[in-house]
């Protein structure tokens, strides 16, 4: 195991080739695991509540270090701004060092790049895990405060991929995707649409409101390990 996975460069505009780092399936010692993978802009504006973001996400970690599901947890952190940084493959929650998304705060908006690399390896890690017998089980919870302005993947590119895993029984049960909007400056609910996201939850930018996300996405987790899903967020 890595004793601190997300403490890497920023790759900047990455390919598919690039290893992201995911855990060895073969080294998985549960039968199922809960895959959770966070696509967190980084884009200049948010650095208005970077701070408040950092605080919740690092409660979330801390906490689910902690949890009756923090053996079979495993995080992805996916960053963005212009450009799209791995922070880590899916690694063990107990692997997770605290985030200070502040660091490499800049630039536009990648949004749709962001959410179609990190799908695609979640999808792959996902497979990987099957062959080796594991059941994987996924989240996909997106973090921004505007629109795309920089993205060259369409994001039809997403909406076909999350509507062909959906048709499938299994994957029906199995994947949850949640774009939390941050703020007011965007149509969040259009984002969500083209992307074929599930759910959409608008919040503001306060201490209360990231805690009140955090909550929320540690609700969804430990209810997808419990039965598969999760309704809507309401704010």
């Amino acid at each position: 195991m890595k004793n601190d996975p997300f403490n890497l460069p920023n790759f900047g505009d990455i390919n598919f080739n690039l290893d992201f780092g995911n855990f060895d399936p073969e080294e998985i010692q549960v039968d199922e695991t809960i895959n959770a993978v966070f696509v967190v802009d980084t884009s200049y504006s948010v650095q208005s509540y970077v701070k408040e973001l950092n605080h919740a996400f690092n409660d979330f970690t801390e906490s689910m270090q902690k949890s009756h599901v923090a053996d079979k947890l495993l995080v992805s952190i996916i960053e963005f701004n212009d450009q799209v940084s791995v922070r880590g493959g899916f690694q063990p929650i107990a692997n997770i060092a605290p985030q200070d998304f502040a660091k490499r705060i800049g630039g536009s908006t990648a949004l749709f790049d962001a959410v179609h690399k990190a799908l695609e390896n979640a999808l792959d890690y996902r497979k990987n895990l099957e062959n080796s017998g594991v059941e994987a089980k996924t989240l996909l919870f997106v973090i921004t405060d505007g629109e795309d302005n920089q993205s060259k993947t369409p994001p039809s590119v997403i909406a076909h991929k999350i509507r062909d895993l959906k048709k499938d029984e299994r994957g029906a049960f199995s994947f949850t995707s949640i774009l939390f909007g941050v703020g007011t400056n965007a149509n969040f609910e259009k984002a969500r649409t083209d992307m074929g996201i599930e759910h959409l939850a608008q919040i503001g930018t306060s201490g209360e409101q990231m805690r009140k996300m955090i909550g929320f996405i540690t609700q969804s987790i430990s209810s997808m390990a419990m039965n598969g899903g999760q309704a809507a967020p309401i704010f």
